[in-house]
């Protein structure tokens, strides 16, 4: 708790809190002007639910703050990533999969002309245009 103290005391904090404060007091009074308009004559369920919604998003800014104080005195921690291979059952895992970058992994893929795979010609066409595109900047490389 006292790194938390201190983070919120630096300098750089103050335009986060200032503006927090400005937020929470505005949704707070937007609540309370519309628990008054549900209370007039012309007011109702909705504008009351309206209240505690602008309440509750009040409740969500002291949150957000909270936990950006709290993130950035002690850091946020890490992601738990398990492995994609971790995560296959044991038949999945002897599969291969090409890794990407391998010339030859998608062969089969690109092995087959626009004709094989669109019947439109006109786009057959505009595939056949991006296979040559495709094949000119490997052979740049």
């Amino acid at each position: 708790m006292d790194t938390v103290v201190r983070t919120a005391f630096r300098l750089r904090w103050l335009p986060r809190h200032v503006l927090a404060l400005i937020l929470i007091a505005a949704l707070i009074l937007l609540g309370r002007w519309q628990w008054d308009v549900s209370e007039s004559q012309r007011g109702g369920l909705q504008n009351l639910l309206y209240a505690f919604q602008w309440w509750a998003m009040a409740g969500m800014v002291v949150y957000g703050w909270w936990r950006l104080l709290r993130d950035d005195a002690y850091g946020r921690p890490a992601a738990r990533v398990t492995p994609s291979r971790a995560s296959l059952s044991s038949a999945e895992a002897d599969w291969e999969f090409p890794e990407f970058g391998q010339p030859d992994a998608f062969a089969s893929l690109t092995a087959q002309t626009a004709d094989d795979r669109d019947p439109d010609p006109e786009l057959a066409d505009y595939n056949d245009y991006l296979t040559r595109l495709n094949a000119r900047s490997e052979r740049a490389r």
